[in-house]
C-alpha cells in the first residue's frame, strides 16, 4: 500500500465490461430458449442434460450480475488506490461471490455436456460409458472440492471479505490461507476439463453418418469450444498475475479475470445448447437413416441417427441426422446367411390343378384325351394346308 499513487481526481476507468456481459447473457438466454423449445417441438421430454443446462444459465446470469455489480459499483473498473477504502471489503464480498457462481456456473455445463453419452441409441461400449461416468464423477468432485476450498480459504468464511481499514485506529487479524498456489492450480484444472469436456463428444460424433450441413456444425462447435477452451487459459493467466501482483492492484488485475471468466461461462453455455439448434433449419431431416454396426448380428444394434442438436449422429431425442453427403466412408456389414424353413418353399410353390399330370404316363394320358377335350397337334401344317385346298390355294 505505501507503493500506490495518490488517488486521481479523474482516474483511468474500463466502462466497457457491462455492454459485453449483457450482450453475451442475452445471447445465451436465446441459445437456451431455444434448445427447450426444440425438445418441445419434438413433443420429448426434458433430459438430466437439459436440467443441468437450466441450472448452469441461472448460475451464469448470477455470476453476470455480480460481475457487473462489481464493475460499475465497486470499483473493478479502476485501479485499487482510486477506489474508496471503505469499497474494500464489499468489493472482496462481490469476488468471493463471482468466484462461487464461476464454479457452480462451468462445473454443471461440463456434467451437462459428458451426459450427452445418455442419449446415444443403442447405448455406447461399457468401456466409453465407464470413462465417461468417470470424468463426470471427476468433474463434479473437483467442483465441490473446489467451492469448499474456496469457502475454507478464510478462517471463518467472512474474512475473506472483511478487510481491514488502514485508517481505522485498530486494525483486526484475519486469518487467510495463501492464495498463490490454490487460484493458478485451479486454473489450470479448470482449463483441463474443458479440454476433455470438448474432446470426448467430438471424438465420438466425428465417426458419426451425418449431413453435410451437421458436419459443417460439428466443426463450429469444436471451434467455439476451443476458444472456450483459450478464455479458460487465458483466465488462468490473469489470474496468477492478480495473486501475485507487486503492487497489489487488486480491482485493476480482478477486471480481466471477470472478462475472460464471463466469456468462459456463456460461451460454454451456448456451445453445450447450440448442436439442439439444428432443429430450426430447413434441411432438418424427417426420415431418419439407419446405420448397422458391421460387427452386429442383430437389428437390435443399429443406430438410428435422429439429430436435434451442441451440439449434440445417435443422439436420439435431440440429434437426429441426414443421410451423410460427406466423403467419409461408412463400413456397412454384408448380408448374414439364414437358413430358410421348409414352410417358406412351400408358400412360394404355385397352386397345381387336380387334373394337372404328375408323370409321363398320366401326361400320355392327358395327351389322349381322357382328361378333356384332345390338346391340339403340335404341328399344324396339315391344316393349314386343308385349309388352302378348300379355298382353291393349292391343287
Amino acid at each position: 500500500m505505501s507503493q500506490w499513487p495518490n488517488p486521481s481526481i479523474d482516474p483511468d476507468t474500463r466502462g466497457w465490461f457491462p455492454i459485453f456481459s449483457i450482450l453475451l447473457a442475452i445471447t445465451s438466454t436465446v441459445v437456451v430458449c431455444l434448445r427447450l423449445g426444440s425438445i418441445r417441438k419434438a413433443s420429448q421430454p426434458l433430459g438430466l442434460d437439459d436440467y443441468l443446462a437450466c441450472v448452469s444459465w441461472v448460475f451464469a446470469l448470477l455470476f453476470t450480475a455480480t460481475c457487473i455489480a462489481g464493475t460499475m459499483k465497486y470499483g473493478f473498473n479502476r485501479h485499487i488506490w482510486d477506489v474508496p477504502a471503505s469499497m474494500h471489503s464489499p468489493a472482496a464480498l462481490v469476488e468471493w461471490l463471482s468466484v462461487f457462481f464461476y464454479f457452480c456456473c462451468t462445473g454443471v455445463t461440463k456434467i451437462s455436456v459428458l451426459y450427452f453419452h445418455r442419449r446415444l441409441d443403442p447405448p455406447c461400449t461399457k468401456m466409453f460409458e465407464r470413462i465417461m461416468r468417470a470424468f463426470i464423477v471427476v468433474t463434479g468432485a473437483s467442483t465441490l472440492a473446489f467451492i469448499l476450498a474456496q469457502s475454507l480459504l478464510c478462517h471463518p468464511t467472512s474474512d475473506y471479505w472483511r478487510v481491514p481499514n488502514p485508517a481505522a485506529a485498530a486494525v483486526g487479524h484475519r486469518s487467510c490461507g495463501s492464495q498463490h498456489v490454490f487460484y493458478p492450480f485451479q486454473g489450470s484444472f479448470s482449463s483441463f476439463s474443458t479440454a476433455y469436456s470438448i474432446m470426448l463428444p467430438v471424438l465420438v460424433m466425428r465417426n458419426l453418418p451425418m449431413s453435410k450441413i451437421q458436419r459443417y456444425g460439428l466443426r463450429v462447435a469444436t471451434i467455439l469450444g476451443l476458444i472456450v477452451l483459450a478464455a479458460g487459459i487465458a483466465r488462468t493467466v490473469f489470474l496468477a498475475r492478480l495473486v501475485n501482483s507487486s503492487n497489489g492492484d487488486a480491482t485493476w488485475n480482478a477486471f480481466m479475470v471477470f472478462v475472460w471468466s464471463d466469456l468462459e461461462c456463456q460461451l460454454s453455455l451456448i456451445c453445450a445448447s447450440g448442436p439442439f439448434l439444428q432443429r430450426y433449419l430447413s434441411e432438418y431431416p424427417n426420415v431418419p437413416i439407419v446405420y448397422i454396426d458391421p460387427e452386429s448380428k442383430s437389428r437390435s444394434h443399429s443406430v438410428v441417427s435422429r439429430v436435434g442438436s451442441s451440439f449434440s449422429g445417435q443422439l436420439r431425442r435431440s440429434l437426429p441426422f441426414r443421410r451423410s453427403h460427406s466423403p467419409r466412408q461408412v463400413d456397412i456389414s454384408r448380408p448374414q446367411a439364414v437358413e430358410i424353413p421348409e414352410w417358406e418353399f412351400e408358400t412360394l410353390q404355385s397352386a397345381r390343378l387336380s387334373n394337372s399330370p404328375l408323370d409321363v404316363e398320366t401326361y400320355e394320358r392327358y395327351l389322349a384325351g381322357h382328361y378333356g377335350p384332345a390338346p391340339p397337334p403340335k404341328d399344324s401344317r396339315e391344316l393349314f394346308d386343308q385349309y388352302r385346298r378348300e379355298h382353291g390355294e393349292i391343287l
